[in-house]
């Protein structure tokens, strides 16, 4: 059974939905072809968005995470009075 369907959204962008089903824990699986796209392993850090009624899920990417802290931390410290 094919559950994936392709919407398209603006001029090139193309959305792809696949049905899952939510856990009595409230788990879900993400398709294993999805995750071989985006590079997701186990451990990797996901965000999850609430619009209306849209969960956006998006994978995180922790070296940028862990750079702009560090940033942040250099700002505050003094190591960096301007951000160009």
């Amino acid at each position: 059974m094919n559950n994936r369907k392709v919407f398209k959204l603006r001029k090139s962008y193309f959305l792809t939905m696949e049905a899952i089903k939510l856990s009595s824990k409230g788990q879900i699986v993400i398709p294993q072809k999805m995750r071989n796209e985006l590079n997701m392993d186990e451990g990797s850090i996901l965000g999850i968005e609430k619009m209306k009624d849209i969960l956006v899920i998006k994978k995180i990417d922790v070296d940028l995470v862990k750079q702009f802290k560090k940033g942040l931390e250099d700002l505050k410290s003094g190591k960096i009075t301007r951000v160009a």
